[in-house]
């Protein structure tokens, strides 16, 4: 039976929490599959977990916002449930070229 995309890329981010949980280097083929998956954005979206840029808020009601410390020191929201950002990367990235913002996401989600 074969995978869809979805699944391939939930495996592929569990593993890589596991990794993470247990003190271990996320291996570099898992990185290879990210960038192959995601695009160059999943390598800028790690740099932002690596920093500490990005932090989850929820509410009571279970919405989920990502505040986003950008390199020149401004503070962007991620809206998850839309896939927006106010960053301008965001916009030249995702709304010209089509790039996904569920990067930022489910990494920031998940490695955490």
């Amino acid at each position: 039976m074969a995978l869809a995309l979805p699944e391939v890329v939930e495996e592929l981010l569990s593993e890589m929490a596991a990794a993470v949980r247990d003190g271990a280097r996320i291996p570099d083929e898992h990185l290879s599959s990210l960038k192959f998956v995601f695009g160059s954005s999943a390598i800028q979206a790690l740099d932002l977990v690596d920093r500490d840029s990005v932090t989850l808020i929820s509410s009571p009601s279970g919405r989920r916002v990502y505040q986003v410390l950008g390199s020149s020191g401004k503070t962007y929201t991620c809206l998850a449930s839309c896939h927006y950002c106010s960053c301008p990367a965001f916009a030249f990235s995702v709304l010209r070229k089509s790039d996904s913002l569920l990067v930022v996401e489910e990494i920031a989600g998940t490695v955490r």
